[in-house]
């Protein structure tokens, strides 16, 4: 974070594998409870009644606290988490044997979303602030074509790009004013690296997915992009 104030009209894109070992311990420790908890509760909301995915894909599983909210809201689900830094996916699955005592159901992969092929298709694809690290979005949404068919529930959440580098540092004091201050700066670049609503919408029309797929604005610095509840 710097002391000049400039705008965001392009984004400035972050490195796309977390593979700091004090940076994945940062985010290992962080408290993020407030905000995943609402994100749980917006993908319940959106889920159709009665919703039971027997396979769910988590792309980007982070050290483990998103990832484990998922387990827990679908307990019979089998899952595979995804991410293509090491020390992150290890983190992850350090994070599940401390809560569970049979891993079974769980599968964890150190694996780019530019080279995973899913066997079959999954029944829920999940993704929690992965776009904005994809070097090219394209990629990003060809893995979540790959990873789905025409019942498959898509439920995608990303920070959203603000309208200058101030308002992006207001933004990070506002939200983690006590977190260290390696968070903090990674928090405003990835503020920085983000992509508007108006971008993903974007994306999903030159993918094809705008039919199948909506995208909505739910905080001043997220938006989630969903399977359309007709489709379901």
């Amino acid at each position: 974070m710097g002391n000049h104030s400039f705008s965001l009209k392009n984004r400035f894109p972050e490195p796309e594998l977390m593979s700091d070992q004090s940076q994945v311990d940062a985010y290992a420790k962080a408290d993020f409870s407030s905000a995943h908890s609402d994100l749980i509760l917006n993908l319940k909301n959106r889920i159709p009644r009665g919703f039971q995915p027997k396979r769910i894909l988590d792309l980007g599983s982070g050290p483990g606290d998103m990832a484990f909210r998922l387990a827990e809201l679908f307990p019979n689900s089998n899952f595979t988490f995804i991410d293509g830094s090491m020390p992150m996916i290890a983190a992850c699955r350090e994070y599940f044997e401390s809560k569970y005592s049979g891993m079974e159901r769980f599968s964890f992969l150190c694996e780019r979303i530019q080279n995973f092929v899913p066997i079959q298709p999954y029944d829920l694809v999940f993704s929690n602030s992965l776009l904005h690290h994809v070097d090219d979005p394209f990629e990003f949404w060809a893995c979540i074509q790959r990873s789905m068919d025409e019942n498959t529930f898509v439920f995608v959440s990303d920070l959203l790009r603000p309208i200058s580098s101030a308002t992006a540092e207001a933004i990070v004091e506002r939200y983690a004013n006590g977190e260290p201050q390696i968070l903090k700066e990674d928090f405003f670049n990835s503020l920085l690296a983000a992509y508007t609503k108006e971008e993903v919408d974007e994306h999903l029309t030159r993918t094809r997915l705008q039919s199948k797929l909506i995208c909505e604005q739910t905080s001043d610095r997220h938006w989630v992009c969903f399977s359309k509840p007709s489709r379901m």
